[in-house]
């Protein structure tokens, strides 16, 4: 908590200003973003999970070092274990999950994150945000992650930080002019 409210307030000036700043300042704004939302849901998650114990409760690790994995699905499986397990459970296995063939599974894919982004908000940009990582989830479902396996495992992990860092900009913005300049800017 007190690293994310710390990068909180750099980040809070980055957002509100961001058409008057330089792609470099808006990409720190960004990656401090990353450190904010994982210092939030991290250090509640643990402190949930501390309680717990306290109580003679044990619930289980919420979050498993999501900033090392080497793909967007091995991000999903660490960042927010219990929300991803339920939309796997609840969502993705009862649509059929990957049984009915790679056209189903792409569907059934699009649908979880569809929902996942709507789960969080309802703004166009929690939206855009699922969508983004639908995306990627299935392009790794296709090829890219079969690329990524055979890769050297440092390519996997920059490529995954860049996915999710931008992934935090559709979440941080409500408006999608606003998350298009502020992406456009970012990268000149």
């Amino acid at each position: 908590v007190v690293v994310a409210d710390n990068c909180a307030l750099f980040v809070n000036g980055v957002f509100e200003n961001y058409q008057t700043l330089d792609g470099s300042t808006l990409f720190l704004g960004a990656f401090f973003f990353t450190i904010q939302i994982y210092g939030d849901f991290s250090g509640y998650s643990d402190m949930a999970i501390g309680l717990g114990a306290i109580l003679g409760i044990h619930f289980p690790e919420n979050f498993n070092y999501p900033y090392i994995a080497t793909s967007v699905t091995d991000f999903w499986h660490r960042w927010h274990i219990s929300l991803s397990t339920w939309f796997k459970e609840y969502v993705y296995i009862p649509l059929g999950g990957n049984r009915k063939g790679l056209a189903r599974q792409i569907l059934n894919i699009l649908i979880v994150w569809t929902l996942t982004g709507i789960w969080h908000g309802a703004g166009w940009n929690f939206l855009f945000w699922g969508l983004w990582f639908a995306l990627f989830l299935i392009l790794e479902k296709l090829f890219l992650g079969e690329l990524l396996k055979n890769a050297p495992v440092v390519f996997g992990r920059v490529y995954t930080l860049t996915v999710v860092l931008i992934s935090w900009v559709f979440f941080a913005l409500e408006k999608p002019g606003e998350i298009l300049a502020y992406l456009q800017a970012m990268f000149g």
